[in-house]
């Protein structure tokens, strides 16, 4: 276990990565400022924007949602994430699907290895997906009570992704929640492919763990 550990790291300062463990996306909960810091009720948030909306709608394209919490009827907001609404009130006024995403840059890492997981929550059905491509999970009518969990494993794509939440807005009050509990994907090369003489200085290391073991 020890030469291997000692194999990953040779071969990981080499090609400037690490080989024992991925690094950390960046990806941010709903109810959020620009700090990640939950907001007070009625505020605007961060981060999350509105994708596309009902026809008749009167929100802005690319604006951001407001937090938004109704009594007990949503399972409980806590310092993480909370629930966020088109409108301070909790209303948006048109019923139907509105979508809101979250970018994700993937700058740096390799999107064939990143994982994100999390939980969600709608009023009324919703669901929440990668990229435009089919949802990964889905809520329940009437199904805001308890947390939804999810996870995002494939589809992802170099540099800028999107996590989009629907929501279907059955009658107001209506509203959303995100929590996401690890992101994460193995770091990319710096330069690529490895010149010559790293390869030598790869080679060297791995000599020198081969001699490590005779003698062990």
């Amino acid at each position: 276990m020890i030469c291997r550990q000692v194999l990953s790291l040779v071969i990981g300062s080499v090609l400037g990565v690490s080989l024992l463990s991925a690094g950390t996306i960046t990806v941010h909960n709903t109810g959020v400022n620009g700090s990640d810091v939950v907001q007070a009720i009625g505020a605007a948030t961060n981060f999350w924007t509105l994708f596309s909306e009902p026809v008749g709608a009167s929100e802005a394209i690319g604006s951001t949602p407001f937090r938004f919490i109704v009594g007990g009827s949503y399972y409980p907001d806590n310092a993480l994430s909370g629930w966020v609404s088109p409108g301070s009130n909790g209303f948006a006024g048109v019923s139907g699907n509105y979508v809101y995403q979250l970018m994700v840059d993937l700058t740096g890492f390799d999107p064939a290895t990143a994982v994100i997981t999390g939980t969600f929550g709608t009023d009324n059905d919703g669901a929440i997906s990668l990229n435009g491509n089919a949802a990964v999970a889905t809520t329940g009518f009437a199904g805001f009570g308890a947390a939804t969990g999810f996870t995002l494993n494939s589809g992802f794509v170099s540099g800028q992704n999107f996590i989009r939440v629907t929501m279907d807005n059955g009658g107001d009050p209506t509203a959303f929640r995100v929590e996401f509990s690890s992101a994460t994907a193995n770091p990319v090369s710096q330069s690529g492919v490895p010149e010559p003489g790293t390869l030598g200085l790869l080679g060297f290391g791995v000599t020198a763990l081969v001699l490590i073991r005779r003698r062990v």
